[in-house]
């Protein structure tokens, strides 16, 4: 086995495929569209070179692959911190620490301390975490999948938790609505509040109040920083082509239409790319266009309460209004996440909501 510095579009090419390779008779694995991530890893490697990518090879074929970078981690309280992503390796240990080996090497030469992954590159919310717990359920979107040896391999190498994120399944039978409809009826009526579908006819408008409930929300929160509206339009347009504005729901005062909490569920197009097979061809487009219509699975990635309505029930409104309309819909799988462990308010919000945790994602760390 030797190592590898990327730097060819080739050997991207390559690098994208071994993931491929390595889950080929994995039911549960989502394969990153191709086209996409090609020109992702592109820019981020080649162009920009803000990234720095590392395989292992046997001389015939890649059987380990990581990408990493250095940034400020709020989180640590460094300038300079490690992170890496894209992690796979065939269940190999000698193969694991001559990748992660290398890595650590080049970050300590860079004047790095510690390292940690994994995040999905240029978005901490998007696919975070090595699953260390609740390998039997499928994945949903924007969440992580690898294989149930990954912790070990990374444990081995000398990487340890610095912590976990969870994600909690929603079970709307758990949910008493006829406790909760009232007590949101009377909530509603005392305090002017309305709940709403998002407008995508007023896109800017949404942005603007949704931005205002996340970052009065997340102020006091030292493990979570509020994306900018740049941020968030970035993130729209990404993902304009997954979200259902009837999964949307904006809690407003009726009186000034001031914005004071909402929740965010996306459909879990994992289920779709799956059958895609990570081709974007006219055949692939048009499962995309039959699968989409099929989606009975969603996932409630956002809900926040700005912090003079925290404890009113308002997250309780607007979880009842969500039911509601996944019920219409026929959705029977709901996963709520992923939280910080330490995000007690959070955490008890979906618990009250009916939410039980069942996936475990567990940020590796390694001091340098």
């Amino acid at each position: 086995m030797e190592i590898l510095h990327l730097t060819t579009q080739r050997q991207l090419d390559q690098f994208i495929a071994m993931a491929d390779r390595l889950y080929r008779n994995d039911k549960n694995y989502v394969p990153f569209m191709r086209k996409d991530l090609k020109k992702t890893l592109k820019r981020l490697v080649l162009t920009e070179k803000t990234y720095t990518a590392l395989a292992v090879t046997d001389g015939k074929r890649f059987l380990g692959r990581l990408l990493f970078t250095v940034a400020p981690s709020k989180q640590l309280k460094l300038e300079r911190c490690g992170f890496f992503s894209h992690f796979e390796c065939i269940d190999d240990q000698v193969c694991a620490d001559l990748l992660l080996g290398e890595m650590c090497r080049l970050l300590k030469e860079a004047g790095v301390s510690h390292v940690e992954g994994s995040y999905f590159p240029y978005d901490q919310d998007n696919r975070r975490g090595i699953l260390a717990e609740g390998f039997r359920d499928e994945p949903m979107i924007l969440t992580s999948y690898n294989p149930a040896y990954y912790p070990a391999l990374l444990e081995k190498v000398g990487f340890s938790k610095d912590f976990d994120t969870l994600s909690f399944r929603l079970d709307i039978d758990q949910f008493d609505n006829a406790r909760v409809r009232p007590l949101v009826t009377k909530l509603m009526a005392r305090h002017g509040l309305v709940i709403e579908h998002a407008d995508f006819s007023q896109m800017d408008r949404e942005i603007d109040d949704v931005h205002t409930i996340i970052r009065a929300a997340t102020d006091n929160l030292i493990f979570q920083e509020a994306p900018s509206r740049e941020d968030l339009v970035r993130i729209v347009k990404g993902w304009k082509n997954f979200l259902w504005p009837d999964l949307i729901f904006i809690c407003r005062k009726e009186k000034d239409r001031q914005p004071v909490g909402f929740v965010m569920g996306v459909p879990n197009y994992y289920t779709v790319f799956r059958k895609m097979k990570g081709k974007t061809n006219p055949i692939a487009l048009l499962k995309a266009l039959y699968y989409r219509k099929r989606i009975r699975a969603v996932r409630a990635i956002l809900q926040y309460v700005i912090p003079e309505y925290q404890g009113w029930g308002v997250n309780y409104a607007l979880y009842d209004a969500f039911y509601e309309t996944c019920r219409k819909k026929k959705i029977c799988n709901i996963e709520a996440g992923t939280v910080m462990e330490n995000n007690t308010r959070s955490r008890l919000s979906i618990e009250g909501a009916g939410g039980v945790c069942h996936k475990v994602f567990r940020l590796y760390g390694r001091d340098l």
